[in-house]
């Protein structure tokens, strides 16, 4: 058949053709940066940001797998081994080195060598790089590989190297940033990885990383670093590195002043796609799916974010009910039935179009905040469509990030193309509590007369939103509250305003307190309504009914790792801070509470109950009773 000139010319025209009207994006390339996890980076000792981190894609692997390495020098200050005088030839292998330790944190398996060595292998730092830059769910996602000690270029072969390991985060080789010929130096990787020369190694220092006290060398506006690699050295004993102008180094020793430049495999069986790192993915329902746009970073490569699969959300079924897949369109309907999908707050259905792994279009199509949205049908546009694009339907939760950081989505159904196998993460991912749209106080309105306190309570909407809260008062020479319990004291006659802050969403709700001089005419009360304990002291709140049935009361403590209470309402004071203690009647109709301050242990003995310090009017709680009206609505 290909004998033919004229039918050989026609094909491959033909392939011209076909080729020119695809998109060009399947997998990741070495031409590509993903942002992944956080980590401490810019800013100053005082106030480093935590910010996304930016990895560049060394190596595809089949589809299967990317090995990243970070685009800046993240962290320092941590010595290959500092066993370096009693541990010779060992304090030089990556099997031994503490840095290792400190990268894998939780996920460091110890070396066979260590019976050989005796080194015990420590973490310098109270924190580990995976622990502090990656969550539960871009951890799934990060395969352990296995690293040999020995890979470097044809240099210094004469002497042993350490064992292999198997690591999830992991320094390159000398051989993997080793720009020479292969012709001459078989295993050097470098001009592969783009490392073509000592410009292409030099390695951005941040802010943090400075800090940790990495040698460095500032040209410009720029910090460059000098950065370990997990090869021996030169000679037994060195380790190899690469200084902050780029040149490769075979006679670094134990010194802890080089910095960190981790990589890791990425495992791209639980990719679902990649979007543009900022601006691709933005929120809000809508009919027609929105196009990708990628840009690139200073060096030209294109940056990205992922969306990997979790079995968090689950999305059963998507069944095409109308649209043609068969050829190229300009705008496509495509009407779709599902069931099956995971619900609640913030959650939502959405589609992607693909070509291979890298998305052309995405958009959420569909809420799913009601137990009703689990099942039904969406209808939405591709505005174009290219034959043999892929089309996914997949559920999203709260777990959609935001620029440059990492998402998360259920394992995805295929509606249209070849269906990529996607598996999921394999662990969960651990999902926020929803935003906060209403804080409440309860009660919203309450009179007190002088000398009287009240616990307010407090509820979030919608269900699971939860956000740690701060008191205030605009008038507290009336009506004082404790700024992070909420009970309120009576101090003088007149009205005031109690406000509860939301820390992180800025939602606010009020109570209005009227004071009063006339003491209330029924209910519980405790004795004292506020006390100050000692460390390791135990004290008795006496309850008595005024006006109600005499009934067993329920005792509990606000934090019991400050104060406990028993059945009897006896205190027993734990540890220094403030709680309250608070007593319920068995028919649910009344509640009264004592606030209850632990200082440190005193030398002769307990507090003696009620004392003034801290709180100027506690003589005054202790003299008159804690007396509360029974609750509106209640029995």
């Amino acid at each position: 058949l290909c004998r033919s000139p004229s039918l050989l010319i026609f094909l491959l025209l033909s392939l011209t053709l076909i080729l020119g009207a695809a998109r060009n994006a399947s997998a990741l390339t070495s031409a590509d940066v993903v942002y992944y996890g956080t980590y401490p980076q810019s800013g100053t000792s005082d106030d480093f940001k935590v910010e996304p981190v930016l990895w560049r894609v060394l190596e595809v692997s089949g589809d299967k797998t990317a090995l990243m390495l970070s685009e800046k020098i993240l962290d320092g200050g941590v010595s290959f081994n500092p066993d370096y005088s009693d541990t010779d030839p060992y304090y030089s292998w990556w099997s031994e080195s503490q840095i290792r330790k400190f990268l894998n944190g939780k996920e460091y398996v110890g070396s066979v060598s260590a019976d050989v060595t005796k080194i015990t292998v420590r973490n310098p730092k109270t924190y580990s790089f995976y622990e502090k830059a990656f969550s539960a769910g871009e951890g799934g996602g990060i395969i352990k590989a296995a690293v040999d000690n020995s890979v470097r270029s044809n240099y210094h072969t004469n002497f042993a190297a350490g064992p292999k390991t198997t690591d999830k985060i992991f320094l390159l080789s000398y051989a993997d940033v080793d720009s020479s010929d292969p012709s001459s130096q078989p295993l050097a990787k470098g001009r592969k990885y783009g490392f073509v020369d000592n410009n292409s190694r030099k390695a951005e220092l941040t802010g943090y990383g400075a800090s940790q006290g990495v040698y460095s060398n500032t040209e410009g506006n720029k910090k460059y670093g000098y950065w370990w690699l997990h090869s021996p050295g030169g000679s037994v004993g060195y380790a190899s590195g690469v200084y902050s102008g780029g040149n490769l180094n075979n006679y670094i020793v134990f010194y802890g002043a080089v910095g960190l430049r981790p990589a890791f495999h990425l495992n791209l069986e639980s990719l679902l796609f990649t979007s543009p790192a900022a601006g691709g993915k933005t929120g809000g329902v809508a009919a027609a799916l929105q196009e990708q746009t990628y840009t690139s970073d200073d060096k030209g490569k294109y940056e990205h974010k992922l969306t990997l699969a979790t079995n968090t959300y689950k999305l059963d079924s998507a069944d095409l009910t109308s649209g043609d897949f068969s050829n190229d369109a300009v705008s496509l309907d495509v009407k779709v039935r599902y069931s099956g999908a995971s619900t609640g707050v913030g959650y939502h259905l959405a589609a992607v179009v693909t070509s291979g792994d890298r998305a052309v279009y995405y958009g959420q199509i569909k809420n799913l905040e009601a137990a009703a949205d689990k099942s039904g049908d969406v209808t939405f546009t591709i505005p174009e469509y290219k034959s043999g694009e892929e089309v996914y339907l997949f559920v999203e939760g709260r777990n959609n990030n935001g620029d440059n950081k990492t998402d998360f989505a259920s394992v995805p159904i295929c509606i249209a193309g070849t269906d990529r196998r996607i598996t999921a993460l394999s662990e969960d991912v651990k999902e926020p509590r929803p935003e906060t749209a209403v804080v409440k106080v309860e009660p919203s309105a309450l009179t007190l007369a002088v000398g009287y306190a009240r616990q307010l309570s407090l509820s979030f909407a919608p269900e699971g939103a939860l956000e740690e809260i701060t008191w205030s008062s605009d008038k507290p020479d009336i009506a004082a509250v404790n700024a992070a319990t909420g009970v309120v004291s009576a101090l003088k006659k007149g009205s005031a305003e109690i406000t509860a802050t939301a820390k992180t969403s800025g939602k606010k709700a009020t109570c209005a307190v009227t004071v009063t001089e006339k003491p209330q005419t029924e209910g519980l009360i405790l004795t004292p309504a506020a006390m100050t304990v000692s460390k390791g002291v135990t004290e008795k709140i006496t309850a008595a009914f005024r006006e109600i049935t005499e009934q067993p009361l329920t005792w509990s403590s606000s934090k019991e790792s400050v104060a406990t209470v028993d059945k009897d309402g006896k205190v027993t004071a734990k540890s220094e801070g403030t709680c309250v203690i608070t007593a319920v009647t068995e028919d649910g109709a009344y509640s009264a509470s004592c606030e209850v301050k632990v200082t440190a242990a005193s030398h002769g003995g307990g507090s003696g109950g009620c004392s003034t310090a801290g709180f100027g009017l506690f003589a005054l709680l202790i003299s008159m009773p804690l007396l509360f009206r029974k609750s509106a609505g209640r029995k």
